[in-house]
């Protein structure tokens, strides 16, 4: 008899954004340690600072899609509660649909959350303006009270990032960060080089993970990393969920 395999959806969790950036992030488990304990979707409210549209190039043989997808429009939200900002993202939908949200308006958002060293995305489920204010001052309130009456956890002392920090310490060598004028342009070629390949795979809408991208550029694995972070650092490209790197 073939077993029955039950997957439970993570409830969405009410919260500030602050509370994601005081967190601690598994990059294991692919979830926050926030003070509401483990956090992998979140409700917040928040006012739309600012708003992106991009056009991703599908090629539909290489998906193997055989109708053409409804559309090809990716949409970036910058976030911000008073409390922090995050960055909501959301992929492969009707722009008709977001046309009436824009710069200034208050939002309530549910959706994943996930961290790649210090770049926190928030992948949208579902998006609707608030309409009323009243609705801002229950869901702070529902907050406040959560937390006035013991309902919190207390944060694991540990660092992901610090880890990683220290690992690229260790393969980076102190002669680098003197480099000559031709050693800046190669260090310059060899970044865009990665990025223009993090587009391309990224246009077909799958992205590609680590162990192909070294297989494609060529490099050594201590080196791509070194790569990777700067264009993470710089917001050109991010980690997904499946562990693909994207282009924004």
């Amino acid at each position: 008899m073939n077993e029955i395999i039950k997957f439970k959806r993570n409830p969405a969790v009410q919260c500030w954004i602050k509370h994601l950036l005081e967190g601690q992030y598994d990059e294991t488990e692919k979830f926050f340690y926030t003070i509401f304990g483990h956090v992998k979707r979140i409700r917040i409210i928040a006012t739309i600072i600012e708003k992106r549209e991009n056009l991703i190039e599908l090629n539909e043989a290489d998906m193997g899609i055989e109708e053409k997808m409804d559309s090809n429009t990716r949409f970036d939200f910058d976030l911000d509660d008073s409390t922090g900002m995050i960055r909501a993202i959301i992929r492969n939908v009707n722009p008709d649909k977001f046309t009436t949200f824009n710069k200034g308006d208050i939002v309530e958002v549910s959706g994943r959350v996930s961290k790649f060293k210090d770049f926190i995305s928030l992948w949208i489920e579902i998006l609707r303006k608030v309409e009323e204010p009243n609705l801002i001052l229950l869901r702070n309130a529902e907050i406040i009270n959560r937390i006035t009456h013991g309902e919190i956890q207390e944060i694991p002392e540990f660092s992901n990032v610090s880890d990683n920090i220290e690992e690229f310490s260790d393969e980076l060598d102190v002669t680098t960060l003197f480099e000559s004028e031709n050693d800046s342009g190669k260090h310059d070629a060899i970044k865009e080089k990665i990025y223009l390949k993090v587009e391309e795979y990224s246009t077909r809408g799958n992205g590609i993970n680590f162990e192909k991208l070294q297989q494609e550029v060529g490099i050594p694995d201590s080196d791509l990393r070194i790569y990777l972070n700067d264009l993470i650092l710089e917001s050109r490209i991010y980690e997904s969920d499946n562990d693909n790197f994207e282009a924004f």
